[in-house]
């Protein structure tokens, strides 16, 4: 069974209701605008890893860590646990790769703009 901590549930619960709260003509404009909100956010990675040189990677990376347990038999010992976890990690670019990339990136969001615009009017003719 799965534990939500109290201030977590309040969270998420404030979060639905915020949702709800939403007219349904802001929510076809949310939905219209969620494509070109995400190539932006990827043009803006690609212009950030362009920039340094590397892009940020998330690496599973395993933890174990040390914790007192207790035996019937035994006063104290030392137990361990694994538990799933993850790093960051540069990963190094290809700079004529990414700028590639970039150019593709920037070219479909020109297209893309253009239908987001028309169906943003949709939703508010609708």
């Amino acid at each position: 069974m799965m534990r939500i901590h109290h201030g977590l549930l309040g969270l998420l619960l404030a979060g639905g209701l915020l949702a709800a709260c939403a007219t349904p003509q802001q929510a076809c404009t949310r939905a219209a605008q969620a494509d070109l909100v995400a190539l932006d956010r990827d043009i803006a990675e690609t212009e950030h890893a362009i920039a340094r040189g590397y892009r940020m990677t998330e690496a599973v990376a395993p933890r174990t860590t040390l914790h007192l347990c207790a035996w019937p038999r035994e006063p104290v010992l030392f137990c361990t646990r694994h538990t799933p976890g993850s790093s960051a990690q540069r990963l190094a670019v290809d700079p004529k790769a990414e700028q590639a990339r970039l150019d593709s990136l920037r070219a479909r969001r020109g297209a893309l703009e253009m239908r987001t615009a028309q169906a943003v009017a949709a939703c508010r003719a609708g």
